[in-house]
């Protein structure tokens, strides 16, 4: 009996290993495969052939570029040496197999969430148009399933995903190393895109382990960009994939404490044809905090040498300048970018409240990225005068001039106030999660704005995935200032190790280091 009732079909084709078959629709379909061919498909009647329409393909499943995809997955593959090329083009069954699912998770809860505009500056963005027409076996579906699986087998239930991931990562590294001694491959965004997938690969599996990143794909990342030069770097998406190179080595250097190096000038040439937005603008400023640090640990950490009264006071003029760059970046950020007050969360109970919010603070964003930007913002702050304070503890005797007070002052204050910034961000990034993985449960709780009933579906799943990995950097930068007031240092790491339950990172996992050696990048100096 038909209720006329138009059917919305999927979101998109990475929703539809997601979805739940119902009891009677797997019991249904297990009635027709004992039942067998009808008696009506094999009738020897010559005018049915004749008779039956030409069943037409969906657009969606139109034949594709030769061994390109049009799906998540093998089921929407076609075969282009069938007869029947309309009916061959309809998928007969959905591929369930644990890398498929990774793979679908990982799009419809990573790379399929809207941003707000100033908030991009990865990559994951340009995944999506490069991963439809790439090769089923090719370098960038392997590096995309080694991803997927790895942030996938993050609960305890799936940690065989895990297994799975160091298997797809072994095969994308030696695909690497043939496609950078290829002159065709190795210039191709394709190629670029897979480099930045593993080096996310790297870093996500040294958190999850709490190993140390060696950065080889960061630095292989820069000689590609070297490698392809200008003319192969026109294109948006070319541009974007080269800011995104910068953005990571900036990001691995500051995990390193080593000096930024410029990555090349074709990334300084083709920035004007980006939309600069204050994502990037801060990672321009975080370049220069890097070397700030660099230097400053380069007099405070020389065990051959005790510091200068001259050389401290050149770490103390330099973090001023790096200090005014760093505080200058919210004036050219728009108001619609900034936080907002919740009192969502003031009807828990008092003890649940003490577990979930520190002090009476609880701030929302417009998502989980911009939550992130100003996160890495407060953690530069935080570095910077953590730095002056060391310096002016070497200063013996100790400062007593009214200025040198005042520098202590100020660089306190600032760490807790940005201290307190952070930890007013850990309910919009966690809600009262504390299991489940990187996905959403419906007992979750998130903060709202006043007067909105319930949060979007889309912040959800952010926050249900990226939350917890975003607020580990700030949160052990904010834990390791010496000058919080009192319980709070406590609450923030008993914060991070509820941020390691819920996504089974920062324990000792069994490793399995692969044989595989890394690829040579080539070295254009």
């Amino acid at each position: 009996m038909s209720t006329e009732r138009v059917c919305p079909g999927y979101l998109h084709n990475f929703d539809l290993v997601l979805r739940d078959q119902t009891a009677y629709v797997r019991s249904k379909a297990q009635r027709k495969r004992r039942r067998g061919p009808t008696h009506a498909n094999t009738t020897t009647n010559p005018n049915a052939t004749a008779a039956s329409p030409q069943v037409a393909a969906p657009a969606s499943y139109q034949q594709p570029a030769d061994g390109a995809r049009t799906g998540s997955n093998s089921s929407f593959a076609t075969n282009s040496s069938s007869g029947n090329t309309a009916t061959a083009l309809i998928p007969r069954s959905f591929n369930d197999s644990p890398e498929s699912q990774a793979v679908c998770s990982f799009f419809t809860n990573y790379v399929l969430i809207p941003r707000h505009p100033y908030s991009r500056r990865g990559y994951l963005e340009c995944l999506l148009p490069l991963y439809t027409t790439a090769r089923e076996d090719s370098l960038l579906s392997l590096a995309t399933s080694a991803m997927a699986l790895a942030i996938h087998g993050g609960a305890p239930s799936r940690r065989h995903c895990r297994a799975l991931s160091r298997s797809s990562f072994g095969k994308a590294l030696v695909m690497t190393s043939k496609a950078i001694r290829d002159p065709v491959e190795s210039i191709k965004d394709e190629t670029l895109m897979a480099v930045l997938l593993l080096s996310f690969y790297e870093r996500v599996l040294a958190t999850a382990e709490d190993a140390p990143i060696s950065g080889v794909h960061d630095t292989g990342a820069v000689a590609l960009v070297k490698h392809r030069g200008k003319e192969n770097g026109k294109s948006e998406l070319s541009a974007r994939l080269l800011l995104a190179v910068q953005t990571q080595v900036v990001e691995h250097c500051i995990d390193t404490s080593t000096p930024f190096q410029k990555t090349s000038a074709e990334i300084d040439s083709l920035r004007p044809q980006l939309f600069e937005n204050a994502a990037s603008r801060l990672t321009s400023l975080s370049a220069k905090m890097t070397d700030f640090k660099a230097f400053a640990n380069s007099i405070l950490q020389n065990p051959n040498q005790f510091p200068t009264k001259e050389q401290l006071f050149s770490i103390l003029e330099y973090a001023s300048d790096v200090e005014a760059q760093v505080s200058a970046w919210p004036d050219n950020v728009p108001p619609e970018s900034r936080w907002t007050p919740s009192h969502s969360f003031d009807d828990l109970p008092s003890y649940e409240r003490k577990k979930f919010v520190y002090g009476h603070r609880v701030d929302i964003y417009h998502d989980i990225w911009l939550a992130s930007i100003w996160n890495s913002y407060r953690a530069s702050h935080i570095m910077i005068q953590d730095v002056v304070l060391q310096t002016l503890t070497y200063l013996n005797p100790p400062p007593t001039s009214h200025r040198s007070h005042s520098t202590t002052v100020t660089a306190i204050f600032k760490i807790q106030q940005m201290a307190d910034d952070i930890c007013a961000s850990v309910p919009f990034n966690l809600g009262t999660k504390t299991f489940g993985g990187a996905y959403d449960h419906p007992e979750t709780r998130y903060p709202t704005a006043d007067g909105v009933i319930r949060p979007s579906s889309d912040y959800r799943k952010a926050a249900s995935g990226l939350g917890g990995y975003f607020l580990m950097e700030p949160l052990k930068t904010a834990s390791k200032a010496t000058c919080l007031r009192e319980g709070q240092q406590e609450w923030i790491l008993k914060t991070i190790e509820r941020v390691q339950r819920i996504y089974n990172i920062g324990k000792s996992i069994e490793r399995k280091t692969s044989e595989t050696p890394s690829p040579k990048y080539p070295n254009n100096r």
